[in-house]
């Protein structure tokens, strides 16, 4: 059983499914849940459990655990991973993920744009929880493609729907240009930083 309390029911799309290859032949626990030595799971089939804890565990949790331990193989993925570090990016598809990594278009017909490294606006007071981009960015589907805002504090990346939730200052509809901070207060040295996709 999965911690997300807004996912307890049973998936109709997608696939994150994992097969166990252990050295020794153990059966593992994943997401709290058992998988036998040379069988399979699907993890987006485990009630509470959706891509961004799917995201979170493969940079930092157990499922980056197990695969650097060569315990298991991602057999089928179609979650949207889009990954802007080279590195992590390699990694997972040493992993065997191949789809959900990158954003494909043909050469000359792109409608949006990457800005990368943008400082957030916004007073750093330990109290102000609200950061604002330059400009308006896409979160979701758009032209094929789904986009993610990503944010690092002092360098290092921070987790929407852990650590921040994007929001549209204007209402719903004129377009995400915010975050909230919800993990912690940025001090006066927080260094806020994001990366992200507009139109074009």
């Amino acid at each position: 059983m999965g911690n997300n309390s807004f996912g307890p029911y049973l998936k109709q799309y997608g696939c994150f499914i994992v097969l166990n290859i252990s050295p020794i032949r153990k059966t593992l626990q994943i997401f709290q849940n058992p998988i036998l030595y040379g069988c399979t799971r699907d993890l987006l089939a485990i009630r509470g459990v959706g891509e961004s804890e799917i995201r979170i565990s493969l940079l930092k949790g157990e499922l980056n655990t197990k695969i650097r331990a060569g315990e298991i193989r991602v057999v089928c993925s179609d979650v949207d991973l889009l990954q802007f570090n080279e590195n992590q990016k390699h990694f997972l598809m040493s992993a065997g993920i191949t789809n959900g990594l990158e954003i494909t278009a043909a050469i000359g017909t792109l409608t949006y744009a990457k800005r990368e490294d943008i400082f957030l606006i916004g007073t750093k007071n330990s109290s102000n929880r609200i950061f604002y981009t330059p400009e308006r960015f896409i979160n979701g589907l758009y032209d094929g493609n789904k986009f993610h805002i990503s944010v690092t504090h002092n360098g290092r990346g921070i987790f929407e729907g852990v650590d921040y939730n994007v929001l549209e200052s204007g209402g719903p509809g004129t377009g995400y240009d915010s975050i909230e901070i919800i993990s912690f207060l940025p001090s006066a040295s927080s260094d806020l930083r994001c990366t992200y996709t507009v139109r074009v």
